[in-house]
């Protein structure tokens, strides 16, 4: 009888045990201690980020939400904390409730790669540099051009920050990096000069940087420059001295802008070339 008993026993422990897994999003990524980013750090994240009331900030890795609470309280942003630990997800809503900004925070129990981030203007990091590095063709598929991305101590590999900031909290220092999403730009883009020739620019892009050539007739030159959001400069060396500064926004497959050269500059736009 006391077999029995210690069976049906073991049956109703690995059943809770399932049960309990089952109501757990999944995970794909390794699991990341808690540690809370000291407020002082939060608020410099922030900062740096030049977080505004019209912007959307998502934590990923939100913790007890003192930094989507803070975007919302301090900067009058709206926020979004994603969190994998629920006990974490349900102390960051009464938290919020607490600091009065329930009606401008969310908090979701998610895995944050498999959470929809293209709303967020702004989004913050505490993870490690590994999760980061897994994280960074999510962030550059997901959101817009101009989106900023804040990290707290650890950065994105051969993604270099477009700032970093050091901070003293507590009994040592902090590093916050800073990345601006840019615009895809690799390809083709075509315009015609001012001498009504046809000109091609064939751009790659490595992140924010740009390298490639400006063919004009017969002639070819190299082009190097970088893009900020949707912000684009390149140089192109001229063989007969000077350079060439093309300067534009681009929206989807247009850009608009200006080309200097010699001290005279004149409306440029291009279009890419679908071929």
């Amino acid at each position: 009888m006391a077999g029995v008993i210690r069976t049906l026993a073991l049956v109703a422990v690995v059943a809770a045990m399932a049960t309990a897994c089952s109501e757990r999003p999944p995970r794909t990524g390794p699991d990341i201690l808690f540690v809370a980013t000291p407020e002082a750090v939060g608020a410099e994240m922030l900062k740096l980020a030049a977080v505004e009331p019209g912007d959307v900030v998502y934590d990923l890795g939100s913790g007890d939400g003192r930094l989507v609470i803070s975007a919302a309280r301090d900067f009058g942003a709206r926020g979004v904390g994603v969190e994998i630990d629920a006990s974490l997800v349900q102390d960051s809503r009464e938290r919020a409730a607490a600091a009065g900004v329930a009606d401008r925070v969310r908090f979701a129990w998610q895995n944050l790669f498999e959470t929809d981030i293209a709303p967020a203007t702004v989004v913050t990091l505490y993870l490690n540099d590994d999760v980061n590095r897994r994280l960074r063709p999510k962030l550059l598929r997901e959101l817009s051009p101009g989106t900023r991305v804040v990290s707290h101590d650890f950065n994105m590999g051969e993604w270099e920050p477009a700032r970093t900031l050091r901070v003293r909290a507590g009994d040592r220092d902090h590093e916050i990096f800073l990345w601006v999403i840019p615009a895809a730009v690799e390809g083709a883009w075509r315009w015609q000069g001012p001498d009504g020739g046809d000109h091609l620019l064939a751009l790659r892009q490595r992140f924010d940087e740009i390298t490639g050539t400006l063919r004009a007739g017969a002639a070819t030159a190299a082009a190097r420059g970088r893009v900020k959001g949707d912000a684009l400069r390149v140089s192109v060396a001229q063989a007969a001295g000077g350079t060439l500064t093309l300067e534009g926004r681009i929206a989807g497959d247009a850009i608009e802008g200006q080309a200097s050269v010699d001290g005279v500059t004149r409306a440029w736009s291009a279009r890419r070339d679908p071929r």
